[in-house]
Formats: C-alpha cells, structure tokens, sequence
C-alpha cells in the first residue's frame, strides 16, 4: 500500500516551471517507455500564436487540446488559457523538452525547456500509437447527431428577390459537445445561381448563441454570397459534413493511468450532419422605364467614370480610355456599358481588370481600358456614354451619364506629303507614314549583282543536309525511349521526382481554396508514390516498416526519415482533425515539396 500511495502520489504531482508569463507543468518528469502522459502550457491571459517544442522523441497520441477559464468574481474579471498533450515516449534517458513560444499582450514569451528521465517500461506493455488510434477511429462508421446536441444550419438573409439580386448564404454549426473537428464536407450544389465565396483564415471560429432557452457554441463553416441568373423557384441543396466529437464512454479503464485522470471516459466518434434546403424565389426586374443601355447590374450604390489619358495627338497615335465602374452588387458580372466610337477611330477589345472585395457582401471596381488610334486629323466628340443599373433601396432603374469628351487630332508627324492608297474603311486619302506601303521606287535607279549566289554554296548545303539529319535524331531518339519504356519500373524510377513534384503542383492551386481535404490527400499521395516508384515498392506492401526498412537501407539519413513519417502522420490527423494541427497547408506543402527533393539528392548521391 505504501508503494502503491507513492506510485500515484508521483503521478498527480505536477512540476510547474515558470517562464515570465508562460509556464509549463507535467504530470511526471520520469515517464516509462510506451506509457503515456501529460504536458501543458498555461498563461494567466490569452495566448496568441503558439508554436510547441519538438516533440520528435514522443508520439504525440492527444493534443494540441485547448481548455480556457473565465471568472468574474466581485467585478474582477480573471482568466487562463492552456494548451495540452499526451505524449508517449520513445526511448530511455534523458529527453529534454524544448521551450514553448507564444505571444502574449502583444508580446513573445518563451517557457523553461524540461528535461525528463525516462524510464524503462517494466510491464511491457505499451499503450496504442497514435496511428493505430487513428486507424481505429478511421474505421467505424459515422454515426448519427442527436439534433438537440448538435447540429448544422443553412441559412440565407432572403428568400425574395430580384433577379440579379445579392444573397448571403451561411453554414453555421451549432454543438452542445466538445468538436474536435470536421470532415468530408459536401457543400450545397448552386445550379442557378453565380457566387462568390467570402475570404476567411480557414480556422472556425466559435460563439455562444442562445437558441430556444438552450446555449449553443456555434462556428461559421463558410459564407457565399449568391446572384441568381435565371427567374422561378431555385433551390440550394443541404450541405452534408462529418464531425469529430468528444462522447462520454463506459468503456472500463486498462490501466491505473486511466482510471486515475479519466482518459477512458471520452472517446472521438464521428457523426454526420446535413442541413435542410431552402428555396429561392427570383423574380424578374420590371420592365418600366428600364433604359435601352442597361446592362443587367444590380446593386445599392454603383459609381461611373469615363477619362481618357490625353485630348490631343497626332493622327496614327494612340490613346487610352479607361472605363470605371464601381459599387456594391453583382459587380463581377457588369458588362461594359456600349460607346459609339467615330469611324475615323480604330479600336480594339477592351482590357479588363477587377478589384473585388468580401468583406461585408460583394462590392469593388471593374475596369475597362480601350486602345483607340485616331487614323483622320479633326475634332471628335465623345457623347452619349452612360451607365444604368438597377437600385434595390429605390426599386428602380437609375442612369448615370458621362461628361462630354473631345478629342482634337492633330495631322501626323512627320513630312512626307505623299498620297498613300485609300484607306478602305473610311474610304478618305490618308497621309503616308514610315510604316506604310510605299510605292515602287521609278526608273532610273542603280542595281548590282551580288558576287557570291546561294545556290550550291555552304548555306545552301547545310540547309538540304539538315533536315536528315533531324530526322536521323528523332528516330534515335524515339529508340532509346522506347527502350527505356520497356523496362516500365526503371522508367518510373527514374521519373519518380518529376512524377512526384508534378503532383504536388495540382496542391499548388487548390492552397487559396478551403478544400483542406483534398489538398493533404494529395500530399500523401505524392509522397508515397514517389517512395514506390523511386524504390519500386508495390502498392499492396506498403506499410510504416516498410517504408522505415527501405529508406534505411538506401542510406538515407535518420532524420529525413523522421521528417518523411511525421508528414504523413501530420497529413493523415489533419483529415481528421484539422484543429489539431498548427502548420499551415503552406507550410506543409513546402516541407513536402524540400523533402523529395532532399531524399533524391541522397538516393543520387549513393
């Protein structure tokens, strides 16, 4: 009993090390091999941008698990933040654990590295990896929510509008449990509709909102905002997603660890959610009084300017017209309001260019930029430019006219006075220019004979020799490709580099989308076909020892192999948890990308 009393008394004893305002604690400082425990960083205000220690020599089995306490005590406000893991350790010795870095007030605080004596595990047993735990949770089938703990909701600001009209599109999720993150999200299918998603960090953020007497945390999953294009009835689908969740469990405890801190009475189950559709009614824009330059916006406030960049040139010279247009409303799809150039003016498609916010609902400039060359001298007017949109605050269509604008055109620089053809267009003379056509110079004029003919000379060899010996090229070339295409391992072999970062390029352009999915998918997918292909390793042989086994007897460094095994890892909890991982998809894809390419350096190397 006496053991027993000092056995439990070492691990509900926590070590607490002080680093200005950071400080860390863990449950023991001489854990056993295989066997897990705790570490936590706290800080007695809120914590910004914590970055942990290496935790290379543990596997990290839970965490980082954030826990926050507010209190409000005889009107003295206090609170604490804290960040935890379990951890497993690796090996026997001492193992130090590295300082913390978090930003705290605005400024950077370190805490006190810890150094532990690990030792030896005497029962032999050792608690299951954190990938055998995610294989575990990877297998069992989503359940289903209980609606009155938590559930997810589409909602719009309107189900009546006009056609064109902006709506704002919301999923929300609303949990009475612990979320511990999401997963396969489905969005809503907007046949009909034009939308535009709202720029976010891709962290959801959660609030409290009482529904019905019942407090609810609730996250933001994605704001749209949607421009119907066509009139009736439009319905937006359910958005369908699977979340992690924390449950209370009766599963009895393995160990005094458990039994004594209560790790088994929550586990992580996956649920699934779906919300309900909604309908849309769109409506057509009233046909009264709707100007013949209407273009089709749709908006609160539209703002519209025409300037050019000079009034006066010289004919065959250029200027620029730019067109502005600026508001709030289906901005992007605004087209260009008709200008009727003279037909002395020679004109091109304009270039257009947007600047588009989201910030609250769609509103920016779109720009028109039009190259007109003036081809006759006089003075042109540019009349009649005006824009039309149609205002939701008033219901009715308003038109905005654009000052006059006159052109002088000047007669072409230069003296040639010559009469050139006529131009066709116009049907008018025009003044030649340096780069017009001239006319066939008169007799008399003074001609040469060149000493040397091409014919039959070196140049005039080669260029007949060249072509064979083209052909001859490309014909070995396609032999030796050929050859190498028949032994198709050692092709991919070969190629296993290029066939890998070519991979992680289709990363590349989905980092600015929210599918955080996909994107980890992908990286795992690169990273283990290049281990096949590179070390021609079959698909169905394809495990963690494998892979360990055939890095190491390929001489690759050790820590390249950790780096290659805590990417996967790293790519594999994200799918499942994304809260749980603190680097961001730019990172990772840049650590995946350095590692390739690192490895094929040592594989060519050897």
């Amino acid at each position: 009993m006496k053991r027993l009393f000092y056995i439990i008394l070492a691990l509900v004893f926590v070590l607490p090390i002080w680093s200005q305002k950071l400080n860390v604690q863990v449950s023991t400082t001489k854990p056993a091999v295989g066997v897990p425990f705790e570490i936590m960083f706290s800080t007695n205000a809120q914590m910004q941008d914590f970055v942990p220690p290496n935790f290379s020599n543990f596997e990290v089995i839970s965490g980082p698990n954030h826990s926050q306490n507010i209190q409000f005590i005889n009107g003295n406000l206090s609170q604490s933040t804290s960040i935890s893991y379990v951890l497993i350790p690796k090996k026997e010795g001492a193992v130090v654990i590295g300082a913390a870095k978090a930003i705290i007030n605005g400024q950077t605080f370190y805490s006190s590295p810890i150094t532990l004596d690990v030792q030896k595990n005497p029962s032999g047993n050792n608690y299951p990896s954190a990938a055998q735990q995610r294989n575990n949770n990877s297998n069992s089938t989503p359940e289903k929510a209980n609606e009155s703990d938590i559930f997810v909701r589409t909602s719009v600001n309107k189900k009546q509008c006009y056609l064109g009209e902006q709506i704002t599109l919301t999923q929300k999720i609303y949990t009475r449990i612990e979320l511990r993150g999401i997963q396969n999200v489905k969005f809503p299918h907007l046949e009909g509709f034009w939308s535009k998603n709202q720029e976010n960090t891709g962290n959801i953020q959660l609030h409290i909102e009482n529904i019905d007497g019942v407090n609810y945390y609730v996250g933001e999953i994605s704001k749209q905002f949607l421009f119907p294009q066509r009139t009736g009835k439009l319905t937006i689908s359910p958005i369908e997603i699977d979340c992690i969740v924390r449950k209370r469990t009766n599963r009895p405890p393995r160990d005094i660890f458990e039994q004594f801190f209560g790790v088994n009475a929550y586990e992580d189950k996956v649920v699934s959610l779906k919300s309900q559709p909604i309908t849309i009614n769109v409506t057509d824009l009233p046909n009264a009084n709707k100007p013949a330059n209407y273009t089709g916006a749709v908006g609160t406030h539209f703002s519209f300017k025409v300037e050019v960049n000079r009034t006066k040139l010289p004919a065959n010279d250029a200027v620029n017209l730019k067109v502005s247009i600026s508001g709030t409303g289906n901005i992007p799809l605004v087209d260009a309001p008709k200008i009727n150039f003279p037909p002395e003016f020679e004109t091109y498609d304009p270039k257009i260019s947007e600047n588009i916010s989201t910030a609250n609902g769609v509103s920016g400039t779109k720009t028109y930029e039009y190259l007109i060359i003036p081809r006759k001298e006089g003075t042109y007017k540019l009349s009649d430019i005006s824009f039309s949109y149609f205002n939701l605050n008033s219901n009715n269509y308003v038109t905005i006219p654009s000052p006059e604008i006159i052109i002088e055109v000047t007669p072409p620089i230069g003296n040639n006075n010559n009469t050139a053809q006529v131009y066709q267009q116009f049907k008018q003379e025009i003044k030649s220019e340096d780069n017009d056509i001239h006319y066939i110079k008169p007799y008399p004029f003074k001609v040469t004979q060149s000493e040397e003919t091409f014919f039959n000379s070196s140049t005039h060899i080669a260029l007949n020799v060249l072509p064979y010996i083209a052909m001859l090229a490309l014909f070995g070339y396609y032999q030796i490709r050929k050859s190498e295409r028949a032994d198709w391992a050692t092709f991919q072999q070969k190629r296993a580099q290029k066939i890998a970062l070519k991979h992680l390029s289709s990363v590349e352009k989905l980092l600015s989308t929210n599918q955080s999915s996909e994107i980890y998918t992908a990286i795992i997918q690169a990273l283990e076909n290049y281990f096949m292909y590179r070390f021609k390793v079959n698909k169905s042989e394809l495990s963690r020892e494998k892979i360990k086994d055939t890095l190491s007897k390929n001489n690759i460094p050790e820590n390249l192999i950790q780096q290659f095994m805590q990417l996967i890892d790293t790519c594999e909890m994200a799918k499942y948890a994304p809260l749980a991982v603190n680097q961001s998809l730019q990172q990772i894809y840049t650590d995946a990308k350095n590692l390739i390419i690192e490895i094929e350096k040592q594989v060519r190397n050897t």
